[in-house]
């Protein structure tokens, strides 16, 4: 995922020009082409060049080996190409950039003048698409900062006359003098320094964040921030995966910080908003995100806006709040090797411990409440840290039960699968009735469904306005409700058909709960009566995991 180099190309009055190069290494080989005199860089001699000097692959490294006049011609391309994505590949080399326009180009102009702009950083051509296309924002913060810099004080102008002045002078030296002219671009010119610290901050640490010529901030970040929650067992994480959990934070879920509070807090900078602050220190793992936003004095969307931020950054991760009768089970993803790295760091943190004896509390799915976990009181508090300390490093993840009303000849089927030994396999027609034709459609309103405005009648029961979900049932759901003894109760019938929109496997009980206003106990008693015609089932919550 490092990049190979970071290149910034220019075209202007006096052609293309390859300012910075970085990483670079002082040999002949680009001396002696960039002294060539009068050398046409679209003639077919370039094929000869492009063979000779494509890739020199080290042990352990790989590092781009393309002429400098070469790539000074491939990689500055015409205004028309301007503001959209620039994406080459030459054979296992991809060059990824969003060039810009600085000026036009006028009749009568004289001087030099830089017309376009493109800050190039050259990949391994297999990388995914994701990675990709993160690196094309990359560059167009890049670009876009230095066209701004460039029309608020001529920055790059400035710039640039001091990378040619060195150009030129080392252009002029004698062979025997190999110094690179990069190098003293490095000790002269305050943007190579710039986009050298980008790219030895993306290969360091997957994350830059400074000033562009003290004035313009870059902030970005790659999905190598993410390695902590990635052991090598788990397949990759990109950031859909990152939107995805996102998009599925509901007020009931809980906030976990994924580094130090204080240090959280130290690192933020100085101009940082005050109610991230606020937010930071609000936050607990027994807390869902609606009782932090009281805290903190927060409406409850700037907290869901400083929460995503947190995510993004990989300071933080979606739980539900701990609680007695959280359900959890080794993560699949978790990474349980003999030899993994977490044995140490895990030990460290509990003296006297071992991981593997703790995560084998949790083989199969377990509640906090349950078995040897909590034991002991006065050692809940360091239980709770350990589970904290698991649910951190995903090596844990909580199991939610999901509800749907399953037609009875599907029932039927699955009930016969539970009599015998062999596994509960649910096959592909009946998953789309569970999760897509499911005869019922949660609505938007959450409990609206249960107000009152009707006299309809169902099974010889006035059910009030339930009339909307009545009408979503067809025929052999709704003779199996009318079959059922729970059914002749009113106020059981009238508050399963207030669920009913929730039984369509995409809602767990604790959202139900959440929403409804109402007691475990109280959904529990109720899925029980009407046990006949629905199928509960458990996963994680999609929006409480990275993984893809």
């Amino acid at each position: 995922m490092d990049p190979l180099e970071i290149l910034l190309v220019t075209s202007g009055t006096r052609g293309e020009r390859l300012l910075v190069r970085y990483p670079f290494e002082s040999d002949d080989k680009d001396r002696k082409s960039s002294k060539a005199v009068n050398r046409n860089p679209y003639a077919v001699k370039i094929a000869e060049d492009f063979q000779s000097q494509r890739c020199d692959e080290k042990i352990g490294t790989e590092k781009c080996r393309f002429s400098n006049t070469l790539l000074a011609s491939l990689l500055a391309p015409k205004s028309t190409l301007c503001f959209q994505n620039f994406d080459l590949k030459i054979d296992d080399i991809r060059f990824i950039g969003f060039p810009v326009l600085l000026h036009q180009t006028l009749p009568k102009q004289t001087g030099h003048r830089i017309i376009t702009v493109n800050v190039v950083f050259a990949l391994k051509a297999n990388l995914e698409k994701f990675i990709i296309d993160r690196f094309h924002i990359i560059c167009k913060q890049l670009t876009v900062a230095i066209q701004h810099e460039e029309r608020r004080c001529n920055y790059l102008s400035v710039q640039a006359k001091v990378m040619m002045a060195l150009h030129d002078e080392m252009a002029t030296r004698t062979e025997d003098c190999l110094e690179s002219p990069y190098k003293l671009i490095l000790q002269k010119s305050q943007l190579a320094n710039e986009l050298k610290q980008v790219f030895d901050s993306l290969c360091s640490t997957g994350v830059v964040r400074m000033y562009l010529n003290n004035w313009i901030e870059i902030n970005v970040c790659l999905p190598t921030i993410y390695s902590d929650f990635l052991p090598s067992s788990s397949s990759k994480c990109d950031f859909s995966a990152i939107e995805k959990c996102i998009s599925g934070l509901r007020p009931y879920h809980g906030v976990l910080l994924t580094v130090d509070e204080q240090a959280l807090l130290d690192s933020l900078p100085m101009d940082s908003t005050p109610a991230l602050t606020r937010l930071v220190k609000a936050t607990s793992p027994l807390k869902n995100i609606q009782t932090i936003a009281l805290d903190a004095d927060l409406s409850l969307s700037q907290v869901f806006q400083l929460v995503c931020h947190l995510i993004y950054w990989a300071k933080a991760i979606i739980i539900y709040p701990l609680c007695e009768t959280n359900t959890y089970i080794i993560s699949p993803h978790a990474n349980i090797y003999v030899n993994s790295n977490l044995v140490q760091i895990f030990v460290d943190e509990f003296p006297g411990k071992n991981l593997h004896v703790e995560l084998a509390e949790f083989s199969l799915p377990k509640q906090l409440r349950d078995g040897n976990i909590f034991e002991h009181r006065y050692k809940q508090a360091q239980s709770v840290k350990m589970v904290i300390w698991l649910l951190q490093h995903q090596l844990l993840m909580q199991l939610h039960k999901y509800i749907s009303i399953i037609p009875p000849k599907y029932k039927h089927d699955i009930d016969t699968d539970k009599q015998t030994d062999t596994p509960q396999v649910i096959e592909e027609d009946i998953f789309s009735v569970l999760l897509e034709d499911n005869h019922l459609t949660r609505t938007h309103s959450l409990s609206d469904l249960a107000s009152v405005n009707s006299d309809e009648s169902f099974g010889g029961v006035q059910l009030d306005n339930h009339e909307p979900i009545v009408a979503q049932m067809n025929n052999d759901v709704l003779k199996a409700i009318k079959s059922l003894p729970a059914a002749k109760n009113v106020e059981d019938l009238k508050f399963f058909l207030k669920l009913c929109p929730y039984f369509n496997g995409k809602c767990h009980i604790e959202e139900i709960m959440f929403y409804e206003n109402i007691s475990r106990s109280q959904i529990t008693t109720l899925l029980d009566k009407f046990k006949d015609i629905l199928v509960v089932y458990s996963h994680q919550d999609p929006a409480t995991t990275f993984f893809t």
